[in-house]
């Protein structure tokens, strides 16, 4: 019986309150509300930034801490993080994935972090290796391409 009491009490009391404000700010209200859900689904269609030291790379095997991209084997430093393409940590035991990745070495030669590419980041990356070419055969470094 209390609970009864109290629900019309509180509906009483926002009725109360909805009579005061103008109809004007509970509109203003409301588009604030719709157009801070258009923003946030607005950011998850972004492109990634890589870092400028990054390459791209095709992960072709990997049995923790070891992963073999292209032809080099690589170990995975000690907090080495693995993104996928919606940029969602995976553990790296719990790997299943193959497939073109962006990868950042550290300090003392050992993977840091590693990003599964989108199709359309898979296209930039290969543009960037092509002007990387034709710029320069000899020396490999990398283009911040994606800042």
């Amino acid at each position: 019986m209390r609970c009864l009491v109290l629900f019309f009490y509180l509906n009483s009391f926002e009725l109360n309150v909805l009579n005061r404000m103008n109809k004007k700010r509970v509109l203003q209200c409301m588009a604030i509300i719709i157009l801070a859900c258009m923003v946030s689904h607005g950011y998850a269609q972004m492109i990634r930034n890589f870092p400028i030291d990054s390459k791209f790379g095709n992960l072709k095997s990997h049995s923790y801490p070891e992963f073999k991209i292209d032809k080099k084997t690589m170990v995975m430093g000690v907090g080495g993080q693995i993104r996928d393409t919606n940029n969602l940590l995976i553990m790296p035991t719990m790997l299943t994935q193959k497939g073109h990745i962006r990868y950042q070495v550290d300090n003392m030669g050992f993977l840091h972090r590693i990003w599964f590419l989108t199709p359309e980041e898979i296209k930039l990356a290969k543009e960037e290796e092509k002007l990387l070419k034709k710029q320069n055969p000899q020396k490999k470094f990398s283009i911040p391409f994606f800042q």
